[in-house]
């Protein structure tokens, strides 16, 4: 269990005294107060990453006074301990913004379960606090802390200041138009234009006007002189988007350009020249494409200065409850929804097959769905397919089955990335059986390695 600074606010002497022994034995540091104001102030002077309250203490002994407290102990989660466990109160504690509601005497594994989930919670919104707190050029705009991205950084860093051309190569949603707005926006050229252009969603016979443009009359429908997407650019970056759909014609006329920086609009005969930097992008196999002669060698060496590869989602670890935290809270707008442990564990053991954007396409439609404001499984499951979960008639995993089921899936993960995978020596790190430990990876849906 996470260890952590916890606020304990009580009362009855006894109480605080055995629920903080309790607590230390679990391995928290542990700050006491006795009355709602000393709490305010123990709280202001020290801080706590969690506030176990008591709702009726001295001066006012009301629930609604111990309540008005709660928005004073922010941003760390409040769990009520109270001996006044009532529905409408319960009811009332949670739009204060109240963690849990916990009637008095208190379940020792509940209340060891709650505080995990939560001390978890704060974590994870200090994770997100921190990531937003960074700039532009820590983090590039990539969103991530996986090995992975923190190398595609670094490259990041070291190509943009030159003028070297480069092939961004990866599967469909990995970001690759970020990682070339990255190496723009850290390049010399950071001031001028950087302009995207998507070459399969540009018919064939299009494509040729709207890189190099054209001239009044050179074919019906040309009222005007227009100017092309490589003029736009010049002095800057274009971005050719998924390259490898260019067709052949159009690879010459690149490739042409590419040798000595001219062009020629259609309908005009002198050429026009144009600076600029050329970053591409695709998902194909451009090494298997001119084997067959579907891409031409001589631009493709052109365009291969220097590769960039984002990787799948796959490959990012932890990344994928980051991502979807972000995504959650775009896609909730002015309501605050929280992305429970169950579902977080369910999200990173899924496969991705249509990586991050498939990832936000799942959080926008799930936020849409969801009923309250905590996120789970049941609510991701929904959204995925159309059908509840399993067993499930609500959309909810707040039960303490379903956290339990939640903290094994979280533990039994942890262990498996800390032994590389290994079966028996996960198994021995958790005390369990290898056979015990399979069945329960089978249970929870996690992929055996």
């Amino acid at each position: 269990m996470r260890s952590g600074h916890i606020l304990l606010a009580d009362d009855e002497a006894s109480f605080r005294r055995l629920c903080g022994a309790w607590l230390e034995a679990a391995g928290h540091r542990v700050t006491m107060a006795a009355s709602g104001e000393e709490a305010v102030a123990r709280f202001t002077s020290g801080g706590a990453d969690l506030v176990l309250l008591d709702l009726v203490m001295p001066p006012a002994a009301s629930p609604e006074a111990g309540l008005a407290l709660v928005p004073q102990f922010r941003p760390a989660p409040v769990i009520v301990l109270t001996g006044h466990a009532e529905h409408g109160l319960a009811l009332t504690a949670i739009e204060y913004g109240v963690w849990d509601f916990l009637g008095k005497p208190v379940d020792p594994d509940l209340l060891r379960l709650v505080i995990a989930r939560a001390l978890e919670k704060a974590a994870l919104e200090q994770e997100l606090l921190a990531l937003r707190a960074r700039t532009t050029e820590d983090d590039l705009g990539l969103v991530g802390t996986s090995p992975a991205m923190a190398a595609l950084r670094a490259l990041i860093r070291r190509v943009a200041p030159t003028d070297l051309s480069v092939l961004v190569l990866g599967p469909t949603g990995t970001g690759k138009e970020l990682v070339a707005r990255a190496v723009h926006a850290l390049g010399a050229r950071r001031d001028r234009a950087f302009v995207p252009v998507h070459c399969g969603a540009i018919p064939a016979d299009l494509l040729e006007s709207e890189l190099f443009g054209h001239l009044k009359g050179s074919f019906t429908g040309a009222d005007r002189d227009r100017p092309g997407l490589v003029e736009a650019a010049d002095g800057g970056t274009l971005f050719l988007d998924e390259v490898g759909e260019m067709p052949a014609p159009m690879q010459v006329k690149l490739l042409r350009f590419l040798q000595d920086g001219s062009f020629v609009p259609i309908g005009a005969r002198a050429p026009r020249t144009a600076n600029i930097r050329l970053v591409c992008a695709t998902h194909r196999d451009l090494d298997a494409m001119v084997a067959d002669g579907r891409f031409r060698e001589d631009l493709f060496y052109r365009l291969k200065g220097l590769v960039l590869r984002t990787p799948p989602l796959a490959e990012r670890g932890d990344d994928v409850a980051l991502l979807a935290r972000i995504f959650l809270r775009q896609a909730a707008g002015d309501r605050v929804l929280h992305l429970s442990p169950a579902a977080a564990a369910w999200l990173a053991a899924r496969t991705w097959k249509g990586n991050v954007r498939e990832l936000q396409a799942l959080m926008q439609s799930a936020a849409l769905l969801c009923e309250g404001d905590v996120l789970g499984v049941d609510d991701l499951v929904f959204a995925d397919t159309g059908e509840m979960a399993e067993g499930g008639g609500t959309r909810s995993d707040t039960t303490l089955p379903a956290q339990v089921e939640a903290l094994e899936h979280r533990l039994i993960s942890e262990a498996l990335t800390e032994t590389g995978g290994n079966h028996s020596r996960t198994a021995r790190r958790l005390g369990i059986s290898r056979v015990g430990l399979l069945k329960k990876m089978d249970r929870l849906g996690i992929a055996r390695r």
